[in-house]
């Protein structure tokens, strides 16, 4: 695979406060990295505890005991750190323990399965065995972070996104906005239309929230993240240059953009499409590890591919041959520089922790599997 190799190092910009963040090191232990797969749980025949029809979230306890929330079948799965089936957490309905749609995961610092539920928002929670112990609502939402002292940041959607801190009670303990995603173009532009594993390049604020309760934001048009530590804010800045959209890639997605055009057009819809630029935004979004490491999903230079089959269902849709290296830029809490990581295209991470990624990945037959891989450092 081919990766963008420019490797300076981050300007990090300090705001002044009391107590300055430690000044990061120079080095890029990791270099080019590339990653081996170390585990995978999944099969396309067999018994149905190792198939997988739309892996949703993934959690791993301290031991590495593995939990698969799975969207075709609304179930939870339990895997040991060897992938071998335990038991299945929870089951369909209403009740206490019980969940309509398959849910959200996360582990609390004590190991007990935190699960949040999209249908009611409800927050439960099971015994790393699987026992269900109790539940409390939630405000409007699906998605959540656990931080370090157990608290659980759930995302709320209405209106502008803000994150609810809630104690392992279900007591509120506080809010903290979002910065909106602010994105390119006029309002009626609908941004991020791709097909597949692929997208077109909207320009957007990103945020999460860091598992040590602190926010990293960033809009993707500049390589500055910020990583807002509380005794002063971190800039994550790289000297690399945008990477070009190619005038062929260029002409494909406009292509792609014209047929949506056309068949919002002819269900009489009033939608338009952001046009393709001629340089992609720094990062697609980012995400923050385990152990406070950010790991920032970065566009790069596309390559032409000549095995992309039309889509079965939509033979005459354009088609999109133009395929990049799935690449993170992968940085430590203070701002240190680690390298950059290729990871097999379609992996959807869902955990990182130290020099490995826990996620789904769909083979060459299409076959969902879990999976843990290793980073393997390269050359700076």
């Amino acid at each position: 695979m081919k990766t963008i190799r420019g490797i300076g190092i981050a300007l990090l910009v300090l705001i002044a406060s009391c107590s300055s963040p430690p000044e990061p090191a120079i080095e890029t232990a990791w270099g080019n990295a590339t990653t081996v797969e170390k585990l995978a749980i999944g099969v396309e025949f067999g018994n149905d505890e190792y198939m997988f029809g739309g892996i949703l979230s993934i959690a791993v306890g301290a031991d590495g005991t593995m939990y698969v929330s799975d969207r075709q079948q609304d179930i939870v799965r339990m895997y040991d750190a060897e992938g071998i089936f335990v038991r299945d957490i929870g089951r369909q309905g209403q009740g206490p323990g019980e969940y309509s749609v398959a849910p959200m995961l996360g582990v609390l610092p004590s190991g007990d399965l935190v699960v949040r539920e999209g249908m009611t928002s409800r927050i439960s929670f099971f015994t790393a065995r699987g026992e269900y112990l109790d539940s409390f609502p939630s405000a409007p939402g699906y998605e959540f972070v656990i931080d370090r002292d157990g608290n659980i940041h759930a995302q709320r959607f209405e209106g502008d996104v803000e994150l609810v801190e809630y104690s392992r009670t279900g007591e509120e303990v506080g809010r903290v906005a979002f910065p909106p995603r602010d994105r390119a173009g006029d309002a009626t532009f609908v941004l991020g239309f791709g097909e597949g594993d692929i997208f077109a390049f909207p320009t957007e604020t990103h945020s999460v929230r860091s598992p040590f309760g602190y926010l990293v934001t960033g809009r993707n048009d500049a390589y500055d993240i910020e990583v807002r530590h509380p005794e002063g804010t971190i800039h994550l800045r790289r000297d690399v240059e945008p990477a070009p959209v190619d005038s062929d890639e260029q002409a494909e997605w406009e292509a792609f953009r014209q047929s949506l055009v056309e068949r919002a057009q002819a269900r009489d819809r009033d939608t338009r499409y952001e046009p393709i630029p001629d340089v992609k935004p720094f990062f697609r979004r980012f995400w923050v590890g385990d152990d406070g490491r950010i790991w920032v999903f970065r566009y790069v230079t596309a390559y032409k591919r000549d095995d992309i089959e039309p889509l079965p269902e939509r033979p005459e849709r354009p088609l999109l041959t133009w395929r990049e290296p799935w690449t993170y830029d992968v940085f430590e809490p203070d701002g240190t520089f680690l390298g950059s990581v290729a990871v097999p295209e379609t992996l959807v991470p869902f955990v990182f922790r130290g020099d490995r990624i826990w996620g789904a990945l769909a083979d060459e037959e299409g076959v969902e599997r879990v999976v843990r891989l290793r980073v393997v450092p390269g050359e700076a």
